[in-house]
């Protein structure tokens, strides 16, 4: 899976704790240091994280469409829901 990866490449994955007790979400580290702290594990051109084993590659998904049931198809990236 994508944690395993980044762990296999030197990466570190884990979650910021906040003075208020609650989590943030899994984010990916170098493994010396705490950065870059992406909550991504496939990024385009960045190169800091991909030393830490986030990849480039897209992840493709397939599904047949049905017209009577299916309206509408959103096509995104993480930026769009930030």
């Amino acid at each position: 899976g994508e944690k395993e990866r980044i762990i296999a490449a030197g990466g570190r994955v884990f979650a910021v704790e906040y003075d208020d007790g609650i989590d943030g979400p899994p984010r990916v580290w170098l493994g010396h240091m705490d950065v870059p702290g992406l909550a991504m594990s496939r990024s385009l051109g960045d190169a800091v994280a991909h030393t830490a084993g986030v990849i480039s590659d897209p992840e493709f998904t397939e599904k047949e469409l049905h017209p009577a049931s299916d309206r509408v198809i959103v096509v995104a990236t993480d930026g769009l829901w930030e």
